[in-house]
């Protein structure tokens, strides 16, 4: 058995000595570590790696050899997206064209405690089919809970159904899973203890995989919850991720300081945790979660929820089954047209989507909503910390414009615009960053021997151009990206190429 390292020196070098096939010229190369972006270099690609970084004076391309010109253009390592969606599409939509075209060459899925099960039937199914961005997995907490407790889930697991939990991620982790992700404040996730989690978590730990989590309440009692992912990342000896961090309600607002000391803490400590954060202040997420005790029935509880996540004229529905015509109004805006109080409208739409009377024809996407209930300043202040990197939390045709405008959205607006961090620094949150916490050794870098995911934007005109009513709409100043040296967008247009793959954690 050749040794893994080996191998991967033998193939760099077999590949340093291919013809070129792509060579990129002209650009301003972010090497995505941090360095300073530097002109006057030309980037080499054979196959599906990176060969060689030459001296653009010195330079000679092959005769009949592709060259992309990137005059005016930044250079950067492609994107991967720490938290993303496009499972629940991607073997229908292999073109992921929504994320290809904003610069995302590696979709991390699998999120918020759902994934495909078995992984290693997904990962065939993927590859199977093609796509044109590399995907890879985490397992869903909620997905093992599920398939262990059947539809008994309203409890503590007992130990028998934690040891088959734990089986059931071991094999996933063997067949190239990433770490763990779980989604305490949505159901089946929510009913399960701190030690559940930790017991389930610990079988990750000798793959090297990380705990990843949209934590159990993310407005008032959110340093609480945070502060549970610490305690399960402690335990079960492995780094940990906040999902989508963020202060997502009303009560939670101007508590940063608060933040900013836990994390000193965890560093204290000698804990590894991270975050990931999409550059919106509002959300997309179900009806369920603005009422967390799960008293639906509870005129005060609901009244409290709803107006602690921006109140019924904040609230906008994106899906709603019984009755699409609602989609794209506000609590308020339907409340007023049914000439009814906006709470008991909750009410009613709580018990008209319950899960035990849902029609098989309603597909997947039963309700949904957007909140409108973050503060532009609490996002500024994540992206300032080292730690925090860029994620779209986004799908492949979501009704939230994060699906479609992350990326170009912070490039433009928050390394551009709002000057909050370097392009520097910016490109770092969004390659070598998340991949340094995958263990992903040849890709986030643009240097010799690394894979050839690149995106070329321009730092000038780069933003984003989805809306919530036109969530899917493509970004400008995204003129190329390439995936595994495959051109996947060229002058913004998404092409036919299927160059993505599956990763696997190891592989």
């Amino acid at each position: 058995m050749i040794h893994p390292l080996l191998l991967h020196l033998v193939l760099f070098f077999s590949a340093a000595h291919s013809d070129p096939t792509l060579v990129i010229k002209n650009a301003r190369i972010a090497d995505g570590a941090g360095g300073p972006v530097v002109s006057g270099k030309v980037v080499v690609i054979a196959g599906d790696t990176i060969v060689k970084i030459a001296d653009q004076k010195k330079w000679k391309t092959p005769a009949g050899i592709r060259e992309i010109d990137g005059s005016g253009l930044v250079l950067s390592p492609g994107f991967i997206d720490m938290h993303n969606h496009s499972d629940s599409r991607i073997l229908q939509q292999p073109g992921a064209m929504t994320q290809v075209r904003q610069g995302i060459t590696t979709a991390v899925v699998g999120q918020d405690g759902g994934s495909k099960e078995p992984l290693a039937t997904f990962f065939s199914q993927v590859e199977k089919n093609g796509t044109a961005i590399n995907i890879a997995s985490t397992v869903g907490f909620g997905s093992l809970r599920s398939l262990a407790m059947g539809d008994d889930w309203r409890r503590p697991a007992k130990p028998e159904e934690i040891a088959k939990m734990k089986a059931l991620l071991d094999q996933d982790m063997k067949d190239g899973g990433f770490g763990l992700s779980s989604g305490i404040e949505y159901e089946p996730d929510s009913y399960s203890t701190t030690d559940e989690l930790v017991e389930v978590t610990k079988t990750i730990k000798p793959y090297g995989g990380y705990y990843v989590s949209h934590v159990r309440d993310e407005g008032a009692h959110v340093l609480d919850s945070w502060r549970e992912l610490m305690v399960i990342s402690e335990r079960a000896g492995v780094p940990g991720q906040i999902s989508h961090i963020k202060f997502g309600s009303v009560s939670s607002w101007g508590q940063f300081p608060k933040y900013t000391a836990l994390m000193k803490e965890a560093d204290a400590k000698g804990l590894k945790i991270t975050a990931d954060c999409y550059p919106y202040n509002y959300w997309h997420s179900t009806l369920r979660v603005l009422v967390l005790s799960r008293r639906y029935d509870d005129l005060a509880e609901v009244k409290r929820g709803v107006d602690d996540n921006g109140g019924p004229e904040n609230i906008i529905l994106t899906d709603y089954a019984p009755d699409p015509s609602v989609v794209g109004k506000s609590l308020a805006q339907i409340a007023k047209e049914k000439r009814m109080d906006p709470y008991q409208l909750y009410m009613q739409m709580i018990r008209e989507t319950d899960p035990a009377h849902r029609k098989p024809e309603w597909g997947e996407d039963v309700e949904g909503i957007l909140g409108i209930s973050m503060q532009e300043d609490d996002i500024k202040n994540f992206y300032k910390d080292p730690r925090v990197m860029v994620s779209s939390d986004g799908a492949i045709d979501g009704g939230h414009p994060r699906g479609a405008g992350t990326y170009p959205r912070f490039l433009g607006r928050y390394v551009r615009e709002y000057k909050v961090v370097s392009l520097e620094e910016g490109v770092r949150k969004m390659t070598s960053l998340p991949a340094s916490v995958l263990g992903l050794k040849d890709r986030g870098r643009i240097a010799e021997g690394m894979k050839a995911d690149l995106v070329l934007f321009n730092p000038d005109t780069v933003i984003d151009r989805s809306t919530i009513k036109d969530p899917t709409a493509a970004p400008e100043g995204i003129p190329y990206v390439i995936v595994n040296g495959q051109v996947a967008v060229e002058n913004g247009v998404a092409t036919s190429a299927r160059g993505g793959r599956v990763l696997r954690k190891g592989k």
